[in-house]
């Protein structure tokens, strides 16, 4: 498994704070239970923290029992960590995208896995556009590894995330994997 996943309910009063990483600067907002949402690169710093305001309007800044997660997401970014041990508030996410998500952290670190192999697992093979809706609202990239969610033709699809496929191609080349042209060669 490439990421501990721990489902656990609700935050009471949340944190946020913001720091930078060598691709740019990062958000996190959480509450006693765990991180409730990871900002990604691609806003600059006002802008960033304009956006956790306005997505958790009653949030204050302090990191708290956010410095492990920063410190374990600065790690990754930096090349030098590949699992997380840091708790996530999971209560935002619904049954199914909580089923999605477990799926989602047994790909491997180094490894990409298709929309449809998500669906299969899931037991609904026709399941694709809820897989990718799933994706979308991922508020936990990163350890719940959904720039490891690729096209069945090997190419990348839909990134949110600002800075969108050109940063899911730097997480996937972090991670060792080549993408070439936008595309990734699927192995069997």
């Amino acid at each position: 498994m490439s990421s501990t996943l721990m489902v656990i309910g609700g935050s009471m009063k949340s944190l946020f704070t913001i720091f930078c990483v060598k691709q740019g600067w990062m958000g996190l907002v959480g509450g006693e239970k765990g991180v409730q949402r990871i900002y990604l690169p691609g806003l600059k710093k006002g802008e960033l923290r304009n956006r956790i305001l306005s997505d958790f309007p009653e949030c204050r800044e302090g990191a708290d029992f956010l410095s492990q997660a920063e410190k374990e997401l600065t790690e990754y970014f930096s090349g030098r960590r590949v699992n997380f041990a840091f708790p996530l508030d999971l209560s935002g996410a619904t049954p199914f995208q909580k089923k999605a998500y477990t799926v989602m952290c047994s790909i491997p670190f180094g490894k990409v896995r298709t929309y449809r192999w998500l669906a299969q697992r899931l037991g609904n093979p026709k399941a694709l556009r809820a897989v990718g809706g799933a994706n979308a609202k991922n508020r936990w990239p990163i350890v719940i590894p959904c720039h490891r969610v690729i096209g069945s033709d090997g190419f990348l699809t839909g990134f949110s995330a600002p800075g969108g496929l050109a940063l899911k191609t730097t997480l996937l080349e972090l991670e060792g994997i080549p993408v070439v042209e936008n595309r990734v060669e699927i192995k069997s």
